[in-house]
């Protein structure tokens, strides 16, 4: 998402409900200081284990913005990111283009993977993140009339372009967080392993601790 789009997105945000649209948590008094990670993309074979076991370690949870097609290939993946307590997201069913992705065809796969989710899980999945976080207003009236919550994020540190784990390392260096922070990762790239464990090493030391994303919606 371009930051002239993230500004727009985040100005509407702040105008409808929480439970509407969501780009950034509440801003809390730092006794109660709480960012929520949230990782796209998955499951994925390889990082998603790695990412839970850091989770389970550290004690924290994290919100799994999941696509519908890989949840499939990957059930067991999904259920251990449920059963551990961590927060399910719908990323659609195939991450299709945004802009060659028609509102039916868009509404039908977030249907699909929401059912899926459900049968996996016994979870009623009502959080939505559209794929690069783009919404047309006929996407975004469909999701609501599903009583869906659309999540985007305010911290993003474009771990897809990233090479090596040092240019990570060297973000999470700089990242300055702020109580309410949304923090975008994403579970196919091996650089969001070595994110996630320096996070929270450093997140803990100035502590903050972690939520999921459902938290600042407001729903129960």
């Amino acid at each position: 998402m371009s930051r002239i789009r993230q500004l727009l997105k985040s100005a509407l945000a702040a105008a409808l409900p929480k439970s509407w649209l969501l780009a950034h948590g509440p801003h809390r008094p730092s006794a109660i200081a709480e960012i929520a990670l949230t990782f796209d993309d998955g499951p994925h074979a390889e990082h998603t284990p790695r990412l839970l076991d850091l989770l389970a370690d550290a004690g924290a949870k994290g919100t799994f913005f999941v696509i519908g097609e890989r949840a499939e290939m990957y059930p067991d993946i999904l259920r251990r990111i449920a059963d551990e307590g961590h927060e399910l997201g719908n990323h659609t069913w195939t991450h299709s283009e945004p802009s060659q992705t028609t509102t039916a065809k868009f509404l039908d796969e977030i249907d699909r993977t929401r059912q899926l989710i459900q049968q996996l899980t016994g979870r009623d999945c009502r959080l939505t993140r559209p794929p690069k976080g783009s919404l047309t207003f006929g996407k975004a009236m469909g999701l609501w009339q599903q009583r869906q919550s659309v999540a985007l994020w305010n911290v993003d540190p474009k771990d897809f372009a990233m090479h090596d784990d040092s240019e990570m390392s060297e973000w999470v260096d700089q990242y300055a967080p702020q109580t309410g922070d949304i923090v975008l990762l994403h579970e196919d790239y091996p650089h969001t392993v070595t994110a996630l464990r320096e996070m929270i090493r450093d997140l803990k030391r100035r502590g903050l601790s972690f939520t999921t994303v459902n938290t600042f919606t407001g729903r129960p």
